[in-house]
């Protein structure tokens, strides 16, 4: 009988843990929330890993982004994505043509740290995963399942987040067809000063290219 109430005791000792944890996991993410809710704007500079988990082919891209009052700019795989957050003005450089489509939700939250963690509560089950130590950083790893999955094009999102900065280091979105995207950001630099025309589109940017409306 004592043996038994040890393994239970162990048992609620284990999950009474996990709560903490989890909740510290959300305290942070409310703290690096509340801190990226109030950039003016924000560039990075990024790698991308595309992952296939079927043939476990990994491959590597270079990229940097902009965000500045519901605009970004996206510059990677030899294009250049403009969007005020309901229309994408993509520039194919090798193609010379600009396609305009209508933004996606599952894009919007894959390229804006801003857009990821706007109300998560209750967009996301909080799972926290474990300290490390990466980069030279000190980082809390933390699993974000969707509540709703049926609409969405990953089955969990698992964040870094630097604990000293309060920044996001490092996204990976897990795809529902075996092919996982990790961000890790090499450079953030907050509040930087944008011109409207460095981020927002403008046929006068590329003045030869063909223009396909695709919505």
């Amino acid at each position: 009988m004592k043996q038994n109430f040890l393994i239970i005791g162990l048992l609620l000792l284990s999950f009474a843990g996990f709560s903490q944890t989890d909740a510290a996991a959300i305290a942070l993410l409310d703290e690096v929330s509340a801190k990226t809710e109030k950039y003016s704007s924000l560039k990075i500079d990024f790698s991308m890993y595309v992952e296939n988990l079927q043939t476990k082919k990994r491959d590597t891209y270079f990229g940097n982004a902009s965000y500045k009052a519901g605009f970004y700019k996206l510059d990677i795989m030899g294009q250049i994505v403009f969007s005020d957050g309901k229309t994408n003005w993509t520039y194919l450089k090798d193609a010379e043509e600009i396609n305009i489509t209508d933004n996606a939700e599952n894009q919007t939250v894959m390229m804006n740290p801003q857009s990821l963690l706007k109300d998560y509560k209750n967009t996301y089950k909080v799972k926290y995963i474990a300290d490390k130590f990466e980069a030279n950083r000190p980082l809390v790893e933390i699993d974000l399942v969707p509540k709703v999955i049926e609409n969405k094009k990953y089955s969990k999102i698992t964040v870094k987040i630097d604990k000293t900065k309060k920044q996001i280091y490092s996204v990976r979105y897990v795809g529902k067809d075996g092919v996982s995207y990790l961000i890790e950001i090499s450079k953030f630099t907050e509040n930087p000063s944008i011109p409207d025309a460095e981020i927002k589109y403008s046929k006068s940017l590329f003045p030869d290219a063909e223009v396909i409306d695709m919505r």
